[in-house]
């Protein structure tokens, strides 16, 4: 008689039903926009905007970088609510729509972009899948993941490398899939991702990307092996990459030579590490 499988865990149902293992790639951005706004950690970002800060951010007093960390959690209300639509479960969890309507009320401008984003990625099955609709399905990958990073970071300059980079990494996983109605424009929109990135970023933001990126592929490889080749294309793109880095280092990011300021400074000031430390000492001493 065979084994009938278990039945996960009510903890484990939520994790897989809310799809909380895409919280690691929304965390990421989060971090980003701390790292790149510090005012939104300890301020309302939207200040300058006037009485359209109440619109924007109804709890005002609240900093929104926190909020932004919140939204990314319960925004994943949104995937019961389509798993229902699709016909995938029969009743629609009423937690999934406590989480969406507490994400509008932090934050309504970023989560009705996320929002509109979330349905451009479904919009190509509904209308029709050729090379236009999976380009307007892609940049609803950019408004659903990345929208944190221009509406509440307001970091306007990384829009068109993150438009590429959502072009890129959602067409070669199409060409992966056979998803795509062609794989030559695919390819092209994916080339032009690496190629964007030497316009906007400097020798050393490029060189840590590879150094991020390439174990990260390497670890995808290893739990997905069915992925390696699409690993393995984008492990080739990065290490061209870095070598065109090397040799462009001086020029580099291009677009402040082809428009000067076109880049806004956006590194931090570095702390220095008496400052951490007596900051650390404060915090866990009484």
């Amino acid at each position: 008689m065979e084994e009938q499988p278990k039945e996960p865990s009510k903890f484990m149902k939520f994790i897989q039903d809310y799809r909380m293992k895409m919280l690691i790639p929304e965390l990421l951005v989060v971090f980003g926009v701390w790292y790149l706004n510090q005012e939104s950690l300890s301020g309302n970002v939207y200040e300058p905007f006037g009485i359209l800060m109440y619109v924007f951010q109804p709890l005002y007093f609240i900093p929104s970088g926190w909020l932004i960390l919140i939204t990314a959690i319960t925004l994943h209300g949104i995937y019961p609510l389509d798993n229902y639509h699709e016909g995938k479960i029969p009743e629609l969890p009423r937690a999934a729509v406590i989480l969406i309507i507490i994400s509008f009320a932090l934050l309504p401008m970023l989560v009705l972009m996320q929002m509109i984003g979330y349905f451009m990625t479904e919009m190509t099955e509904f209308i029709s899948r050729n090379p236009l609709w999976e380009r307007v399905e892609s940049l609803g990958d950019l408004l659903f993941y990345a929208g944190p990073m221009f509406f509440v970071g307001l970091q306007w300059w990384l829009l068109i490398p993150v438009f590429f980079l959502a072009q890129g990494v959602d067409g070669i996983h199409k060409i992966a899939h056979h998803e795509t109605s062609s794989d030559k424009i695919t390819a092209v929109f994916y080339l032009l991702w690496p190629v964007s990135i030497p316009f906007f970023f400097d020798p050393v933001e490029i060189m840590a990307m590879v150094a991020i990126s390439i174990p990260a592929f390497a670890f995808y490889s290893y739990i997905r092996p069915y992925y390696t080749y699409v690993t393995a294309v984008h492990t080739l793109t990065f290490a061209i990459l870095l070598l065109v880095t090397v040799l462009m280092a001086p020029w580099l990011p291009l677009m402040n030579s082809i428009v000067p300021g076109f880049i806004p400074p956006h590194v931090p000031e570095r702390i220095p590490f008496n400052d951490i430390l007596g900051w650390l000492i404060g915090v866990f001493t009484p």
